[in-house]
């Protein structure tokens, strides 16, 4: 599992930390005792000498024994002189050692450990400063990307340089793209709209048979689906470069009713059953011309792949739209039906378009899109606040 550096840092300093101060602790111990022990021998020693040589002064006057200094016993023609110390002075040494040593691991270490969080802190604020401006950047505001030259720290001062020198890279490559994309979208209706005119009028002419009225009739489609995709391919340019900033409040209810309506005559002639319930007064704010979009995009796709005597149902609340559809199994993955140039089943009514332009809007505007598919139902819903989606399927 990830961690910030900080954290990772912190946790390898508090696990080898200890373990090295309490290995150091151990070997000072052990040359503590040691020393004593060397001192508890000298000690004895020197007793020894100084009793030896009191006794050999004065044999008669210095007493045989002192009760708890010393003995001197005869062995044979040998004298043995014993003596002693008290043990209690040194053990309570080793334990005033042992708690000053206690108390200055744990102060150190509570200390080591202060110092090193103010000063991770302090040292990485440069570091954080810089991912807060890179967050902040988008590149469609064409606003500069402001990072420190001197960050007083060498390597973070060469991460805002490659930082800044990615960041115009990019920058370039995206106004080159956005150029490129707007003008051909533009340059192709020149020649769309040539060709619609040129058709018309050979259609128009005398002497048309029927075989060529019909390649002219489908090439007139042809062309109208192009000069939609080519409009559809540049709707989608201008929402990623965030070209649509107007948000206005926009009654929902009156707009699903009208384009509702609109799609139920124009499909009138498929015997398409349609069934609306909107609740009243809702309404949102957006950018008007893009939610016609995305409403009249769901509904030419809810009739446009239905079924003969096939059925429509379209139901709004101040939550989501939802829209349910009768028609055939997908031919495509359903996690995938979004994807640009993806179609449901293959349709030459359809340019693959239409349902990624929805999810480019919702993204826009933070909404929630879900599909289902079951019993030959087509279930999509718009949720119109993240999060709030109780009662609606995953």
């Amino acid at each position: 599992m990830s961690q910030p550096l900080e954290q990772r840092n912190t946790r390898v300093l508090m696990t080898w930390l200890p373990l090295v101060m309490l290995a150091g602790s151990v070997f000072f111990y052990l040359i503590v005792i040691g020393h004593i022990r060397h001192m508890k021998q000298q000690q004895l020693l020197l007793k020894q000498k100084n009793v030896w040589n009191a006794f050999v002064r004065d044999p008669l006057g210095l007493p045989r024994s002192l009760a708890g200094e010393y003995t001197i016993s005869r062995n044979g023609r040998s004298y043995v002189v014993t003596t002693y110390i008290s043990a209690k002075e040194y053990r309570h040494l080793l334990i005033k050692i042992g708690i000053a040593e206690a108390t200055i691991f744990v102060v150190l270490l509570i200390t080591i450990f202060i110092v090193n969080r103010r000063a991770s802190v302090r040292l990485w604020r440069p570091f954080y400063s810089t991912m807060k401006a890179v967050r902040g950047y988008d590149i469609r505001r064409n606003t500069p990307l402001l990072l420190d030259a001197d960050t007083g720290i060498e390597e973070f001062n060469r991460l805002n340089q490659t930082l800044l020198a990615l960041i115009d890279h990019v920058d370039q490559a995206y106004r080159n793209q956005k150029q490129f994309t707007e003008n051909a979208s533009h340059e192709l209706q020149t020649p769309l709209a040539i060709i619609r005119s040129k058709v018309e009028l050979l259609m128009e002419g005398a002497g048309l048979d029927e075989d060529s009225a019909q390649l002219l009739q489908e090439i007139t489609e042809a062309n109208e689906r192009l000069s939609q995709m080519n409009k559809n391919l540049l709707l989608l340019t201008r929402i990623e470069n965030g070209m649509f900033p107007e948000v206005e409040p926009i009654a929902l209810s009156a707009l699903v009713g009208r384009l509702s309506d609109f799609f139920r005559e124009y499909h009138e002639d498929e015997a398409i059953r349609t069934q609306v319930s909107i609740h009243p007064d809702v309404t949102i704010a957006a950018n008007p011309a893009l939610i016609e979009v995305l409403v009249g995009n769901l509904l030419r796709n809810a009739y446009i792949h239905n079924l003969p005597n096939g059925w429509v149902h379209v139901e709004l609340s101040d939550k989501a739209l939802i829209i349910e559809n009768s028609g055939p199994v997908l031919d495509a993955d359903p996690e995938r039906l979004f994807d640009r140039f993806r179609k449901g089943r293959v349709d030459n009514r359809t340019t693959g378009l239409g349902l990624a332009l929805v999810r480019q809007i919702a993204q826009l505007y933070q909404y929630e899109m879900r599909y289902t598919y079951g019993d030959g139902k087509h279930r999509l819903w718009v949720l119109f606040r993240r999060g709030d989606a109780t009662g609606y399927p995953k």
